[in-house]
């Protein structure tokens, strides 16, 4: 009889042992599982932002002047406009600098403004608008073109290119603005009935 107990003394303690390691290694287990599952989703949140583009858009443009005198070749202007400048990014901040706003007609360029020279650096916050109001391109300048200017025209295709140098994310580049837009006579009304989304023409990824 006691060599009886003994035996089944020992087969419940390997049994006990056996359900112990298996629970164990179920443990173990449901631990990695835990652990894999903990670091996949840190490293889809904490995943590197994709780097976009600043956007651009034209929110107000008043053509006080666009007058050509054929007998010099020569064009005086005065162009107005607001201009917003959009960080869509969630987390990456851009740093702006070296930025004109330069003015086209038929395709020729006849004026700028600076909005930010090489020394400026402006920062603009993650997933926030600045807007530039007021950036005037005047004066007058020489120039020839193909076809002819007509003065009394109810509307003036103008071109705005934007082109600027964003130094955290190494980029440069140039975006495009069609405007249509008539002369205006009384100088203080805006053009607002419509915000221009400028369309991209090139970046470059460079120092």
């Amino acid at each position: 009889m006691p060599a009886t107990n003994s035996s089944a003394d020992r087969y419940r303690i390997t049994s006990v042992q056996d359900l112990l390691r298996f629970l164990l290694i179920c443990f173990i287990w449901l631990a990695c599982i835990v652990l894999a599952i903990f670091f996949i989703y840190r490293s889809i949140i904490n995943y590197p932002e994709t780097y976009k583009v600043p956007e651009f858009n034209v929110t107000g443009a008043q053509l006080n002047r666009l007058n050509y005198t054929e007998t010099n070749h020569t064009l005086s202007y005065n162009l107005a406009l607001n201009i917003t400048l959009t960080n869509p990014n969630k987390k990456i901040f851009f740093k702006l600098t070296d930025t004109q706003v330069i003015a086209y007609h038929q395709n020729k360029r006849f004026g700028l403004v600076t909005l930010m020279d090489r020394q400026t650096l402006f920062d603009q916050n993650p997933k926030s608008s600045s807007d530039f109001n007021n950036a005037v391109i005047q004066g007058w300048k020489p120039m020839m073109f193909e076809e002819p200017m007509l003065p009394n025209a109810d509307l003036y295709n103008i071109d705005v290119v934007i082109a600027f140098r964003e130094k955290g994310g190494g980029l440069s580049g140039q975006v495009i603005c069609n405007l249509k837009l008539p002369l205006s006579f009384n100088g203080t009304a805006w053009n607002c009935y419509k915000t221009t989304k400028c369309s991209k023409v090139f970046y470059y990824w460079g120092s």
